[in-house]
Parts: structure tokens; C-alpha cells; sequence
């Protein structure tokens, strides 16, 4: 029988986030979780895809419970470690997050606030939404993959405009300038 940790949090942070943020906030968000009495581990990602890996056995160890500490990237990753796993229901996962990112989509369609007392104060209040979510199988280099999604997935322009940018975050280059920046040298990458 799997022992329920109902009452703790896992908190994946990605310390990459945000070009950094979540390193360097970390103590910051971890000091307002401990002031609202938040019961936590905190479990970082070392690298691309890592948290669709940890997500399954963190589950699997019961927790329900996740705030993500990262951007959009992050919580697509979580999303898609959710999914990936048979321990239990989606549905049985609440899910949280502190917007450390650059775009923080995801955060903005559920007007999370980007101040992380704030952010910290919803969570703490319970209040949650069902989410819903999208999967998608697509061609790439590698092949054909399939991917969970929720908040957005785009295609065509806004797909370009998104690799475009992801491989300026592999770089170490990401802020909301860059995005900017992809999305007009983009327009003149397409033709009618």
C-alpha cells in the first residue's frame, strides 16, 4: 500500500528558470512556503525533460500535491509526468504554481500573480479549477513524439516562433525581449 502524503507538497523547482530566477529566488520562495506552514520536499531538475522523469515516482511515493517553481516549460514538463504515470488518477493531482519563467502563460491565464507572496497566498487558500488538457503526436528530427499539453500548444507561425526561441533558451539567452525579438524576425520568415 502506498503511504499518502496528502497533507505535503512536492516542489519541483527548476533552478534554470527565468534564466536563473529559480536558482537565484529559491531561498526567497522557500522562506514564504515555510512562513504559510507549508509542508514540503523540494526536488530540483538538473536538465531538460528531467522533471516528466522524477514526476511518475514522486507520485508513486504519494504524493498529490505539486507547486511548480518555474515557467511554462517547467509546468509542461510536470503536466506530462502526470500523465505519464498509472499510480493515480490526474484528477487526484492538485497542482500549484510560482511563476518564475519568462513568459508565464500559464500563470497569466489563471491570474496567478508574478509577486510570490501572493502567488504562495492562493495556493495556501486551496481554491482550485479542473484543468483541462490536450495530447498531441508530432514529427520532428528525432521522429515521431507525443506530448501532453495544458494552457496552449501551438503550431505553423506560433511554432516557429516557439523554436525559434527554445533554442536561444539552450543558449542561455531567454527574456521576453528575445521572444519579441523571434516573433517580428519571424513574420518576415513567412510568406503568403
Amino acid at each position: 500500500m502506498i503511504e499518502s502524503k496528502s497533507t505535503e507538497w512536492l516542489v519541483v523547482v527548476n533552478p534554470n528558470a527565468g534564466t536563473g530566477k529559480g536558482k537565484k529566488d529559491w531561498n526567497k520562495i522557500s522562506a514564504l512556503l515555510n512562513e504559510y506552514g507549508f509542508q514540503y520536499t523540494a526536488v530540483f531538475t538538473e536538465r531538460k525533460l528531467h522533471a516528466i522523469q522524477m514526476i511518475p515516482d514522486h507520485i508513486k511515493n504519494g504524493y498529490r500535491k505539486i507547486i511548480v517553481v518555474g515557467g511554462d516549460g517547467t509546468m509542461n514538463e510536470v503536466v506530462n509526468g502526470i500523465f505519464s504515470q498509472n499510480t493515480a488518477a490526474p484528477t487526484e493531482i492538485t497542482l500549484g504554481m510560482v511563476s518564475v519563467g519568462t513568459g508565464n502563460d500559464w500563470g497569466r491565464t489563471f491570474n496567478i500573480p508574478l509577486d510570490y507572496k501572493l502567488a504562495i497566498e492562493i495556493i495556501k487558500k486551496g481554491k482550485t479549477i479542473n484543468q483541462d488538457a490536450g495530447f498531441v503526436t508530432y514529427v520532428n528530427g528525432s521522429g515521431s513524439c507525443s506530448r501532453y499539453f495544458a494552457n496552449m500548444a501551438g503550431l505553423g507561425f506560433d511554432g516557429h516562433v516557439a523554436k525559434k526561441t527554445n533554442a536561444a533558451k539552450e543558449k542561455g539567452r531567454s527574456n521576453p525581449i528575445i521572444y519579441l525579438g523571434y516573433l517580428v524576425s519571424s513574420l518576415f520568415d513567412y510568406k503568403s
